[in-house]
């Protein structure tokens, strides 16, 4: 286990993720979302927890490819 653990506050959280608090309590309550490690009255997330997260989100976006584009031969037919 890695000894340089960051933790992040909820309000880190929902700056990095771009979304409002509601948002995000709701996505932990559904089990979207990692819940947070409870110390005290503080809701705390692992920071890489939360960026192995938002990378698995965004990654149909990033690996996003536009269609292929059928070429049409003169007459209409589109091409073999």
């Amino acid at each position: 286990m890695s000894e340089n653990i960051r933790l992040l506050g909820k309000s880190e959280v929902i700056a990095i993720l771009g979304i409002c608090d509601r948002t995000l309590e709701k996505l932990v309550r559904s089990n979207q979302f990692p819940a947070p490690l409870r110390l005290g009255k503080r809701v705390s997330w692992v920071d890489t927890v939360v960026h192995q997260w938002l990378a698995r989100a965004v990654a149909p976006q990033l690996n996003w490819q536009p269609p292929k584009r059928q070429r049409r031969i003169p007459g209409g037919a589109p091409a073999a």
